[in-house]
Parts: structure tokens; C-alpha cells; sequence
């Protein structure tokens, strides 16, 4: 009988095994051969993972059948924003009811809150969860590809940034859905870089770890156009983002204007207020 309980510290290596198994499913259903995880992701993975289970145990669920772990989820909750942040079952296990269960379980964080985002993979199953939870579709698009040098602006207003930037982080998120400065705090920690944006009324702030830009906020689109230039500046060879709905038009033109790949993906949901916020790109795993 498949029993869902809360997630601990000694599930982690066992929910790794999930989530490789779900992600390798999803790469050979999209004709790709799935590539290994490389050393430094699976521990930053591991290390983020059980920094959820202590900062986030009401979000972080395992199902287990026979004492094997064969799904799992876990939702950031920062004030009033919630976030789900992974949701995974095993190939062998699905079918079986056990999304919606583990759902259930990760929606019970939200309660009281104003404002839910779930950055959806393009399976149906999932659209339809997400949907059936009450939470409104936002078509998305990502970016992927090799960074054309030339068209990187130069001249670029802006600087690296460090942990002494954690206010801006805040004064900056503040007016886009709730701080996100202990997870930046976090990230840097964990080796990530920081390009920042503080002239007048243009603020802002990118996150990015090797080539995948994981967060940006920005208090205008002028300030987050030029952080992302920033980024594509300092990552490379490649740019990895996504999560783009209608409102991060300002960050397609930049990613076309450096002759990268925009392609489908799946959507945002949300709900607590009409539209994603514009000068803003998403973590996957804390929006």
C-alpha cells in the first residue's frame, strides 16, 4: 500500500533516484537521449534538496510503496508567496493516483496564502493537476543556445554583486512577489554569481551558475534588459532560461538579438494575481 508522509533528511538520495528516472522518462518521450547529471549539480541538488526538508518541512512530501520511495514533492513558502518547487514520480508508478495525492500534500503549505506559481513540464497529466487546483495557465517559452559574442552590448551600467547586495535583493522583490534574499544568500553560497543593476529608479539583480541563469529581478524592463545582457556577458559558451510568459517579451528580444534558440515550454500557473511580474525571470526552484 503506497503511504504518503513527510519527507526527511536520509529520503534525499532516494528522491535523487526518482527524479533522474522522471527526468530521463521525459527526455526519451521528447526523442533525446537524457545526459548525467553532472558532479557538481547532483550535490548542489542534494544540499538544496535537504535545505527544503529543514526550511520547508510542511512542503516536502515523499510517497513511499514497500519502503521505497517512488514520488516526491516539495513547495517553498516565503510570507505569503508559496511555490512548487519539484513534483516528481517514478515512471513504474505513475497512473496509480499518487500525483494528485503528493499535490494534496504540497497545497496544504499554501494555505493563507496570496499568491501560488507552479512552473509546469508540458505534460498533460500535469496541466491538468495544476489546472483542477484552481491555479490560471500562462503559456511559456525558454531559451537555450550558444551565446552570439558580437551582439553583447558593451558598456554595460551595472557590477558584479555579493552578499552585501541581500537588501537590494529584498527592496528589489518586494514590488514582484516577496523576497527572494535567503535563497540568493543561499546560491551564492553554493557558487553561484551575481551581476547587479543600482542606478536611480533602475535596480535589479541577476543569479546565474555556470550557463543557467537561475533568478532576476529588476525594478523596470530597462534594468532587467541590462542585467541579462550582464549575464549573457559573463556565462558561456551557452544560456540556459526559461519560464518566459507574455510579460518577459523585453527578455525574448534580448535572447533573439544574441541568436538564441526560443522554443516552447511548459506554462506557468498562478494564481492571487492577473499577470506574472514583467521585470522578473524565475527560478525553477524558488520563482
Amino acid at each position: 500500500m503506497i503511504k504518503v508522509r513527510g519527507m526527511t533528511v536520509s529520503d534525499v538520495d532516494a528522491v535523487m533516484t526518482v527524479v533522474e528516472a522522471a527526468n530521463d522518462a521525459l527526455e526519451r518521450r521528447a526523442g533525446r537521449e537524457p545526459e548525467s547529471m553532472p558532479t557538481w549539480a547532483r550535490e548542489l541538488f542534494r544540499h538544496r534538496t535537504a535545505r527544503f526538508v529543514d526550511r520547508d518541512t510542511g512542503g516536502s512530501w515523499v510517497a513511499v510503496d514497500d519502503a521505497a520511495v517512488v514520488g516526491m514533492v516539495q513547495a517553498v513558502r516565503r510570507g505569503g508567496f508559496w511555490g512548487l518547487s519539484m513534483f516528481f514520480v517514478d515512471p513504474e508508478s505513475q497512473n496509480r493516483g499518487l500525483g494528485r495525492r503528493l499535490l494534496e500534500a504540497a497545497l496544504s503549505y499554501a494555505r493563507g496564502a496570496e499568491l501560488r506559481m507552479i512552473m509546469s513540464s508540458p505534460d498533460p497529466r500535469a496541466l491538468r493537476l495544476y489546472s483542477l487546483a484552481g491555479l490560471a495557465i500562462h503559456p511559456a517559452v525558454e531559451v537555450e543556445g550558444e551565446i552570439d559574442r558580437s551582439a553583447v552590448p558593451t558598456g554595460l551600467p551595472g557590477r558584479p554583486g555579493d552578499a552585501a547586495d541581500l537588501a537590494l535583493v529584498a527592496q528589489v522583490d518586494a514590488e514582484l512577489r516577496g523576497s527572494r534574499a535567503e535563497d540568493v544568500e543561499f546560491l551564492l553560497r553554493a557558487g553561484a554569481r551575481m551581476e547587479v543593476v543600482a542606478a536611480g529608479a533602475n535596480r535589479g539583480y541577476v543569479i546565474f551558475q555556470g550557463d543557467r541563469l537561475r533568478m532576476l529581478g529588476a525594478t523596470s524592463s530597462t534594468a532587467a534588459t541590462q542585467l541579462l545582457w550582464r549575464y549573457l556577458a559573463e556565462a558561456g559558451p551557452k544560456a540556459q532560461f526559461g519560464g518566459l510568459t507574455a510579460g518577459q517579451d523585453w527578455a525574448v528580444k534580448v535572447a533573439l538579438a544574441a541568436r538564441l534558440r526560443v522554443v516552447p515550454a511548459g506554462p506557468l500557473f498562478m494564481d492571487g494575481r492577473k499577470h506574472p511580474p514583467i521585470p522578473w525571470i524565475a527560478s525553477g526552484w524558488y520563482f
